[in-house]
Formats: C-alpha cells, sequence, structure tokens
C-alpha cells in the first residue's frame, strides 16, 4: 500500500520538474512512510513518484519505482496482488526470471508476457498503478475492478499528472476551480462519483478502467470490467449446496486476504461482518489475528463488550484502545480534512484505524461489503416498495399528474423527515435508480437548486440523480433481484464507502483490507441464487460460515455499528465546524436547513453534510 504519483508531457518541449515531482509525491508521505523513490525518464518527459509502506517484499528490491532489467518497463504500483504467487510461478514456468520477492514485479512482468487487459484479468486484488512502455511510447493508468483503490488525474499545459489524492495533485497543477455539477452531485448523494471530482480540472480515474497516455493526448478511460457482467448469473442449487459453495469462496478470500510479510489484524466491532470475518481470517490463518476495537466512555455507544466475546470465541489476540467521545468531538476536523474529498461518511474509520496503528499494525481487514453483497441494508426491502407503490399509482388512469402533484403539495407543506422521503419516492420512484436516490439521497434536486446560486441551476438540471446513476449502472439489464445489491456495489459501497476508507486509513499509513469486497468472492456469490444468498436473518450465509458460527448474542439485537452522537452534537452545538460560506451558496438557504434541523423538520445528515462541505471551499 503506497502513494503513487508521477507527470507526463503530452505537449511539444514540455519537460518533467523534479522539484514539482518531489512536492507531488511528499505531500502524500502519510501514505507510504517507509521509503521513497523517485525515476525521469532520459529524455524528462516522464516522471514517476512513490512513497512506500512496506507490506510484501521488505527489502530493498521492492522499492519503486520499479523496472524492468532492461529499461523497457517502468512501474509504479499502490496495492495488493493477493494471488501474486500464484501467477508469479506462471511466469517463471514461461521462462520469466525476477529479481525481487514482491507483486510489483509480478505486475511488471505480466504486462510483458500477456498485455493490459490479459493481466488484468488474472490479477486478484486492490490496486491503482501507472506503467510506462517505453518501446511503445505510452503509459498505462489502470485501477481495479470494484474501486478500491483511488487514482486521480489533471491535464493542463501540456501535461498530465497523476496520484493518489486529489489534494497532492493541488499542490503543483490547476484544479481548474471548483465544479458546479460535483457540488450538486455532493449536496444530492453525500460524494462525488468518478469521474468527477470537487474540482474541474482533477478527474478521477472509474473503477475497473484503464487509460492510455501518450504524446498529445490524455486519452479516454477504457472500462475492463463491468459489474453487469457478474450479476444476474445464478444457478439453480439447494440451500445446503449454497452455503457450501459460499463458505468455500469467503473462506478462500481469507485466506488471499492474509498475503502479507507483516502481522494482518482486523477491525472488530463485535457486529455479524467484522465478527464474521475474525473467525474465517483465523481458519485461514489456522493461528489467531490481532484484533482492534475501540472502547468508548458512553454506555450506549459501546460494544467493546461484543467486540471480546467475538475475540474470545475465536482465539484473537485482542486490542481493546479506550477513548473518550469528547475526544473524538473536539477532532472531528482533523477527521474531515482527511477525507480528501467532501464525504458525509468515513469519521469513524479516522479513529479506529488510527487506534489500529497505535497498537503496531500496518495491515488491518474490514468488514466493508458485507451488506451490499449479504443483503443487510433496509434498502433491500424499501426500494422494491417504493417501486410496488410508484407501479400501482401509475396504473391508476390519471396516475402520474396525481404523483407529480402530491409530490408538488409536499415540497409546500412544512418540512418534515417522513414528508421530505414520499415526496422523492412520488417524484423518482418510477424506477429502481430513482427509487434508489430517494431511500440514499440527502437532498432533492428541488432543494439543492434552492441552496446555490441562480446561476448554478443547469448544473443541477445536468445532475438529475436517477439518470446520473443509469449512466453508471445499466440497472436495467439487471434481473429485478439483483438490482439494489448492483446499486449499493456502485454507489454508496464504491463512491463512499471504499473512497473514506482508503483516505482515513492512510491518513494514518495503515493498508487496510477488504475479503468482502473482491472480485472472485464476487463471482462466485454470483452464483448462487440471491434469495439464498441474502436468506435471513442476519445475513445467515455470512454469520453461519466461520467455525463455529458468530453466535446468536452477537446478531439477536438491534443492527448498530460504529455510530457517534452526531445528532446530540449537532443539537447542542457542539460540532467545532462551521456552515458554509461561499458565493456559490445562498446564506438564507444554508441558514434555513439549519433551522429545520433544530425544528426536528429534517434528518441531521444534511446539516452535517453542509457542515463537512465547508471544509472543502476554504
Amino acid at each position: 500500500m503506497c502513494g503513487i504519483a508521477g507527470i507526463v508531457a503530452t505537449g511539444a518541449g514540455e519537460l518533467v520538474d523534479e522539484s514539482e515531482l518531489r512536492v507531488l509525491r511528499d505531500a502524500q508521505r502519510h501514505r507510504g512512510p517507509d521509503a521513497e523513490g523517485l525515476w525521469i525518464s532520459s529524455d524528462r518527459r516522464l516522471g514517476f513518484g512513490h512513497r512506500r509502506l512496506s507490506i510484501v517484499d521488505l527489502s530493498e528490491t521492492g522499492h519503486q519505482p520499479m523496472s524492468t532489467p532492461d529499461g523497457a518497463l517502468t512501474m509504479v504500483f499502490n496495492g495488493e496482488i493477493y494471488n501474486f504467487v500464484a501467477v508469479r510461478r506462471e511466469l517463471e514456468a514461461l521462462g520469466h526470471r525476477f529479481v525481487s520477492s514482491s507483486d510489483t514485479e509480478v505486475l511488471l512482468l505480466g504486462y510483458r508476457q500477456w498485455g493490459l487487459e490479459e493481466l488484468l484479468e488474472r490479477v486478484r486484488g486492490m490496486f491503482a498503478f501507472a506503467l510506462h512502455d517505453r518501446d511503445r511510447g505510452e503509459t498505462l493508468l489502470a485501477r481495479d475492478p470494484l474501486g478500491i483503490k483511488p487514482l486521480y488525474t489533471a491535464e493542463a499545459g501540456g501535461r498530465l499528472v497523476f496520484a493518489s489524492e486529489v489534494q497532492a495533485i493541488r499542490k503543483i497543477a490547476p484544479d481548474g476551480g471548483l465544479d458546479p455539477e460535483a457540488l450538486a452531485s455532493y449536496l444530492l448523494w453525500g460524494s462525488i462519483a468518478a469521474p468527477r471530482t470537487l474540482y474541474r480540472g482533477i478527474r478521477a480515474l472509474p473503477a475497473g478502467h484503464w487509460l492510455r497516455v501518450r504524446e498529445g493526448s490524455g486519452g479516454e478511460p477504457v472500462a475492463y470490467y463491468r459489474l453487469e457482467d457478474e450479476l444476474g448469473r445464478s444457478e439453480p442449487m439447494s440451500p445446503g449446496e449454497a452455503s457450501e459453495l459460499l463458505r468455500e469462496a469467503l473462506v478462500d478470500s481469507a485466506r488471499h486476504h492474509l498475503v502479507a510479510d507483516v502481522p494482518v489484524g482486523a477491525f472488530l466491532s463485535g457486529g455479524v461482518d467484522s465478527s464474521a470475518l475474525v473467525g474465517l481470517l483465523s481458519e485461514a490463518k489456522g493461528a489467531s489475528i490481532q484484533t482492534i476495537n475501540l472502547s468508548f466512555d458512553v454506555s450506549g455507544l459501546d460494544e467493546s463488550k461484543l467486540a471480546r466475546e467475538a475475540a474470545e470465541l475465536y482465539g484473537a489476540r485482542h486490542h481493546e484502545i479506550p477513548i473518550r467521545i469528547e475526544e473524538i468531538r473536539e477532532r472531528i476536523p482533523d477527521a474531515v480534512r482527511a477525507l480528501d474529498q467532501p464525504s458525509v461518511d468515513g469519521i469513524n474509520t479516522y479513529f479506529v484505524s488510527e487506534a489500529a496503528a497505535k497498537a503496531g499494525l500496518k495491515v488491518a481487514v474490514s468488514g466493508v461489503g458485507g451488506d451490499e453483497l449479504f443483503g443487510g441494508y433496509s434498502s433491500f426491502t424499501r426500494v422494491p416498495r417504493i417501486r410496488a407503490v410508484h407501479r400501482r399509482i401509475s396504473a391508476i388512469p390519471g396516475g402520474g399528474r396525481l404523483q407529480r402533484a402530491a409530490a408538488g403539495l409536499l415540497g409546500r407543506l412544512p418540512r418534515s423527515p417522513v414528508s421530505g422521503k414520499i415526496a422523492r419516492s412520488l417524484a423518482y420512484g418510477g424506477d429502481d435508480a430513482g427509487a434508489y436516490f430517494a431511500e440514499r439521497g440527502i437532498f432533492s434536486p428541488a432543494e439543492v437548486k434552492a441552496l446555490l446560486a441562480p446561476e448554478l441551476a443547469e448544473s443541477v438540471e445536468r445532475c438529475d440523480p436517477a439518470a446520473a446513476m443509469r449512466e453508471r449502472l445499466d440497472v436495467a439489464s439487471l434481473p429485478d433481484d439483483e438490482r439494489v445489491s448492483a446499486l449499493e456495489l456502485r454507489q454508496y459501497l464504491e463512491v463512499q464507502l471504499l473512497r473514506d476508507t482508503d483516505a482515513m486509513a492512510m491518513r494514518h499509513s495503515l493498508e487496510v483490507r477488504t475479503p468482502l469486497v473482491d472480485r472472485d468472492l464476487l463471482r462466485a456469490a454470483a452464483r448462487v441464487p440471491p434469495a439464498l444468498r441474502r436468506a435471513g436473518p442476519a445475513k445467515r450465509q455470512l454469520r453461519e460460515a466461520p467455525r463455529p458460527p458468530v453466535p446468536a448474542a452477537l446478531w439477536q439485537r438491534r443492527k448498530q455499528g460504529f455510530t457517534l452522537p452526531f445528532d446530540a452534537w449537532l443539537r447542542g452545538g457542539g460540532v467545532p465546524l462551521g456552515l458554509p460560506d461561499h458565493p456559490w451558496l445562498r446564506p438564507e438557504a444554508v441558514a434555513a436547513v439549519d433551522h429545520d434541523y433544530r425544528a426536528g423538520r429534517i434528518h441531521w445528515s444534511r446539516v452535517w453534510a453542509l457542515l463537512v462541505l465547508q471544509e472543502f471551499l476554504t
């Protein structure tokens, strides 16, 4: 796990400035404090920088940028290739000789043997990399299929700049100013989907895409992986066959995610996902693993007792890290600034990652992805319900007009959390993408238009949330019973949870692995009929996969997760953040959101979204 950086000249006469490349690289020092590397091509039209967090091959032979002995191929790589040993054996059988024991060299020689797209199909892991092919005169950028590792680019002034973080690029390249469509998207969803970032001049390479950079052009991203091709391939099978297949796939993913030359620990909250993963990891390793839990000084928020029970059950070496809830509140500005881009999520990961790093870990496993794969969210029942109600009303003569009128009336009535959700459901529940926005959205388009300055009205119209979701995911091509899972994987998981986890963990130089977000696991799980895969209660297939299964005491309770008392903090005025003040936002509309929240008419997440945004507008 590392931070990568690079400058590629695309215009005539442009040369790489070594000092700028160092600034770009070292702005990401927290991503890789163990070593640093720099490489500039002989014609000075290309430069790579690297900050290393040493996980596999801790010796100098694993340092980057890494080149083949003949200098024809050079690479910087962020991530882990979990099946690199098997791929290496295959390459050795084909006559390739290795200098290091790193997964980076496997990527280099795998590209030489098979080319980019076949290499991307063969490797299993999380990654973002840049690879320069001297003989072809091109540089290739690529990102993993499910979007675990980030990669950003900016193209201006005859060069393309890339890095693992947006804020690093802003140190040396013009950001183009705020992107009004990205701002609107953030207010709609609470996060910003690739290829947009908050800034016009900086783009995110989408998950499952690669990009070719040649002299004269940065090219356009090319998709090599589609989520739609994975889902909808279920096979007839019995409940017993489904459980066996899923257990085998889960143990296999756990085993692969343990590959490292340093200890691998795990976050442990005492919930189903983290407890099941600790059991699976212990089984796959055949030995105890280290677990991390934050214990709070507020009993209603503390799950440390449950975490201790899970750790004892699976023989883990448990680290219980006490933290005062007031300390978290006071340090919220630090956590928000670590996000790299605005998001309404991620604060919890900042603090648990810090605890893991203080316990001496470089690698920790997270249970993120379990709800998307095994149906743990309420959206799995609510989105189809929204669609069904919308469909029934539409079937009534004049039903469409009735829905529009009702949505408009609700919009003019005094706000409430219930009326807002009903209005969004009536307005957008006509298809799965719209119903999903009704369930997951923060502000409605009308509310965003009211918040933004009048000159940005067209930007809101270009960001229709349902249409934007359909552009990123061909929902209609999927079976009905896979659509919510696909929407959660493509939106909430990819755009919010994974990106926030990467930013927050790497701020503490911690690599977080996600065995439940794994291409091979997804392919195996997609073979299981959705009704069996998502069988309840409490994600039964996941909690029964470890040996022994997750005990009833850990799942026969209300789903909580790692929660913080944001509502109480906001109502008490205790959050050390301010509401945004920017020419693109209407002050009276921002104040109205705060007023409506304090009057109990809207959910706290709307005020929180504005407070987070302010940190990125200054």
